[in-house]
């Protein structure tokens, strides 16, 4: 008798943990963004005869129930917890380093590699002999940082996707690939956060001097002015939050002789300045970077060359941008995620702007997982 009492106490305690939830859920006021994911969350879908016939109406309530869980963030706490108490090194795509490091996994798409260099090198080769073309290639924290890894992973080698690249790269494009130098800064420096994917300034730093190196290019030789924002908690600590990991801090470098004017063409909005400070106060601190990725942004700086420069880019790229400005009097910047709108094509804008430098600018999982390439031919 006390053993079936025992039993039932358990049901109606799970039956009360799951109904409880799923009421909380119905009740609370729905979100619409979420600061820890930096993303918009799915709100109560419209229903049609049509989107249930496509199958849309069921896919978006099923993101909605997912996206509106009561207590979605402390849960997905409460995991990370629960897996780093018993001392499992990995989750949502992330492996928890050493040092407190979060080093997202990285599985090579050789295919989809092969497709997105094919689209560069089309690109290339279709530009005027004068324009000169180079690719700054980021290595991962993952490869760079490797000695952070768990004794125990299955992440691919970016260093063997590196010597693939360069064996299909069409000969008009000068290749860098900064590991060597980002691995030697690391001893050192920070070059990459440990709770998000992004490179640090400094170790953005490292991969300007090492294009401009391979560019043959004098590296500009400025005094900065640097501002530290702390309590930074990037991407890849949303993937797998907890209380356990400590925050990263940031470093802003001004250069207080250059001025430069930025027009972020299809907002019709114009700054004088390559930061955002309104982010430095909200979670996705990074986006302080050139406030975020858009389409077409062009900038007008006190740079030493008077070269019209395209740089087309991935969020990387952002904050290289103070070092380009002291280098390049005219930047464009395009990112392709969002630039295939626009009514030109990127071989229009180059021949109608007096392009004379292209650069790709793109991190290697990038390469890896993007699908906007095409929109380059």
């Amino acid at each position: 008798m006390k053993k079936q009492l025992k039993n039932y106490i358990m049901i109606v305690c799970f039956l009360l943990f799951i109904f409880g939830f799923a009421v909380a859920s119905f009740i609370s006021e729905d979100r619409e963004f979420s600061e820890n994911e930096n993303r918009y969350l799915q709100q109560a879908p419209e229903f049609s005869w049509k989107k249930l016939e496509k199958g849309e109406f069921t896919s978006d309530i099923e993101s909605y129930m997912s996206d509106q869980i009561f207590m979605k963030d402390q849960l997905v706490s409460l995991k990370t917890v629960t897996d780093r108490t018993l001392l499992k090194n990995y989750q949502n795509g992330v492996y928890f380093g050493k040092d407190g490091y979060y080093l997202q996994d990285y599985q090579e798409n050789r295919p989809l590699i092969e497709k997105n260099i094919s689209c560069l090198n089309d690109f290339a080769d279709s530009l005027d002999k004068s324009v000169d073309v180079s690719f700054l290639l980021v290595p991962n924290a993952v490869s760079v940082m490797s000695d952070k890894l768990p004794a125990v992973t299955q992440t691919d080698d970016q260093l063997e996707s590196e010597k693939y690249i360069s064996s299909i790269l069409s000969d008009r494009i000068n290749l860098c690939f900064p590991y060597d130098q980002l691995k030697d800064a690391a001893k050192s420096t920070q070059v990459f956060y440990k709770t998000d994917h992004h490179w640090t300034a400094e170790g953005a730093k490292v991969g300007f001097d090492t294009l401009m190196t391979a560019m043959n290019e004098d590296i500009p030789q400025v005094s900065y002015n640097i501002e530290t924002v702390k309590d930074f908690h990037g991407t890849l600590y949303s993937k797998a939050p907890t209380d356990f990991s400590a925050a990263d801090e940031m470093h802003f470098y001004t250069n207080p002789d250059n001025s430069v004017k930025v027009n972020y063409v299809e907002e019709n909005k114009q700054t004088d300045t390559l930061f955002d400070d309104s982010f430095k106060t909200k979670k996705d601190k990074y986006s302080t970077f050139m406030g975020g990725n858009f389409a077409l942004t062009e900038i007008e700086t006190n740079g030493e060359s008077d070269e019209h420069v395209l740089i087309i880019k991935d969020s990387y790229a952002n904050t290289v941008m103070p070092y380009f400005a002291d280098k390049y009097k005219h930047i464009t910047m395009i990112d392709m995620r969002y630039y295939h709108i626009m009514d030109k094509t990127v071989s229009e804008y180059v021949k109608d702007n007096g392009i004379t430098k292209v650069i790709f600018l793109y991190n290697m999982d990038f390469v890896n997982t993007d699908n906007n390439f095409i929109w380059l031919e």
